[in-house]
């Protein structure tokens, strides 16, 4: 499944609902303040929002549905993919500090067998958030995150049909126990790109 090119209309918040074209005193941000305050449980789409405002984009086209991809970026297919220690769903405060992220591979039509099977992304970029507890690891203060940059043609040699990959072979990958800061991870990116010859 292609991207959608139809352009996102990014919401600002004051829309109101009405009923029968009349304002009830409910808005777009109340619906929002309602449902997406814990922002623990939305580091999957705060990683995806970060790499893109880094990369200078509105949003990632996949706003519109379902796609083989998160966003394109210099014309290359990127997958975002994040994990943290700390979930706020654990009752017990256990930490897991062995994390692991999602590769399957997917066929490039959907529900269609025949169609081709492989990781459709160009680029994975790999996003953890490092706080052990709710306070280390609030997903707003970019210090508490880590990005790591792998071009999908060394997953598919390294990983061949595995469906996850370990933080540590990422970290092999990368050579790299830190990965990049949010400050540099544009530069990386674009290192990556261009040494990797994606183009």
């Amino acid at each position: 499944m292609e991207l959608s090119k139809d352009k996102i209309s990014l919401l600002n918040g004051h829309e109101n609902f009405t009923d029968n074209g009349n304002p009830i005193g409910l808005s777009v941000y109340d619906f929002w303040r309602f449902q997406y305050s814990n922002l623990w449980d939305m580091q999957e789409y705060i990683a995806e929002f970060l790499v893109a405002k880094a990369l200078g984009l509105e949003a990632p086209q996949n706003c519109n549905g379902w796609t083989l991809w998160d966003m394109e970026y210099k014309n290359i297919k990127i997958e975002i993919k994040s994990t943290a220690y700390y979930h706020s769903w654990r009752t017990d405060g256990k930490v897991s500090n062995r994390r692991s992220f999602g590769i399957t591979k997917a066929y490039s039509k959907y529900k269609d067998s025949t169609s081709e099977y492989k990781r459709q992304n160009d680029l994975y970029i790999f996003c953890l958030n490092t706080g052990n507890t709710k306070e280390e690891s609030n997903p707003l203060h970019l210090e508490n995150w880590q990005f790591y940059v792998v071009p999908t043609k060394v997953i598919d040699e390294k990983c061949k049909d595995n469906k996850t990959i370990s933080l540590g072979m990422v970290q092999k990958l990368t050579n790299s126990l830190s990965g990049v800061t949010y400050t540099n991870l544009k530069k990386e990116i674009d290192s990556v790109i261009y040494n990797s010859q994606l183009h």
